[in-house]
């Protein structure tokens, strides 16, 4: 499999943490007391310290999530040398998006100009970019496409920032919604041209843990049943993660999953990628799995939480400064909410 292009765009608008606090204590002050108030500040700036978290990127007025993407896209097609009808399947990656149905795909390839492609979302919360570059691996490797565009548009962190808490016990499901920054990414691949390809990629779901963080819809109750629907304080369309045991748990389990599969254990990357919610929790990882911090690329600092967008953001940061190359050896190591933890080795090759 080859990587035609990795391309992605910004929205313009940076938001910094004094801006998120400050924001924070003026809509919270309604409810909580001065010493209350005290108190938050120092855990939010603190949670921000430990994390990593500095800046988040947004979209400005104007700017919209079909824009950036499309512009991501036009530039992934001229990096690879290819027009929008050489494209054959288009894959929707994320899970921002403006409706329920049809497939945000649709929207995108229409926007593109993808007029021979067919189209897809694949969703699973922040893995949902390698579950379709597996399957974009497949569908080449059979020879089913000639040229397959992965895009995600995660441009629904200014949409979910709530600054109002009404107590402090929000707090523990409410400070990752803050670290949350937007992106768009458009990844196109290719059949590889010299007959070897050693893309490897594997998964595991732990369903039991779905509700340490989700965004739920005004059906929620009716699917997660309601005693389990009733231990959380939700609204729809409202953010809600228990970062602290996500990472807790996530993690945990992602080190166990990298130790119990030798063939990614045995692995020598040059470089390593993965989902970028903290940089301290991603150096927990590397740590405990004896992985050079020095080859992991670490970008929650520089981006914030840009959800399914993290890795091919990353990859595509990498590439612009020369840290990617044709030939590295690439290992992506992720936990994600659902539970779900992800492991993929290969080649870059373009």
């Amino acid at each position: 499999m080859r990587f035609r292009a990795i391309e992605h765009r910004l929205p313009s608008r940076p938001v910094t943490n004094d801006e998120v606090i400050d924001n924070l204590l003026r809509a919270s002050a309604r409810h909580l007391t001065r010493e209350e108030l005290g108190g938050l500040e120092r855990l939010t700036r603190d949670c921000f310290t430990s994390s990593g978290t500095t800046v988040r990127y947004v979209r400005d007025e104007g700017e919209t999530a079909v824009e950036l993407a499309a512009d991501a896209g036009e530039r992934a097609l001229a990096s690879a040398g290819l027009d929008p009808g050489d494209i054959d399947l288009l894959i929707y990656a994320g899970v921002a998006r403006g409706v329920v149905e049809p497939a945000t795909a649709a929207m995108h390839q229409e926007r593109l100009g993808l007029h021979r492609a067919t189209s897809f979302d694949v969703m699973d919360a922040c893995a949902s970019w390698l579950r379709a570059l597996q399957l974009a691996h497949m569908s080449v490797a059979h020879g089913h496409y000639r040229n397959v565009m992965i895009l995600n548009a995660e441009c629904a962190g200014r949409d979910s920032y709530r600054y109002e808490l009404r107590s402090l016990e929000e707090f523990a499901h409410w400070h990752p919604t803050v670290t949350v920054g937007e992106a768009a990414t458009v990844t196109i691949v290719s059949a590889g041209g010299d007959g070897f390809d050693d893309f490897a990629a594997d998964f595991r779901s732990f369903g039991g843990k779905w509700d340490l963080c989700f965004v739920p819809l005004a059906t929620f109750e009716g699917y997660a049943g309601r005693e389990r629907a009733a231990v959380h304080d939700w609204e729809p369309m409202r953010f809600v993660s228990y970062g602290l045991r996500l990472m807790e748990f996530g993690t945990r389990k992602l080190i166990d999953h990298y130790r119990e599969r030798p063939e990614f254990e045995k692995f020598e990357p040059d470089i390593v990628f993965g989902h970028s919610a903290s940089d301290a929790a991603s150096r927990y990882v590397v740590d405990s799995c004896g992985i050079d911090p020095g080859r992991y690329r670490f970008t929650h600092h520089k981006y914030g939480n840009t959800v399914s967008a993290s890795v091919p953001l990353a990859m595509s940061d990498a590439l612009a400064s020369g840290d990617l190359a044709d030939g590295d050896g690439v290992m992506v190591l992720m936990a994600s909410s659902g539970v779900t933890t992800a492991l993929a080795r290969f080649t870059f090759k373009t």
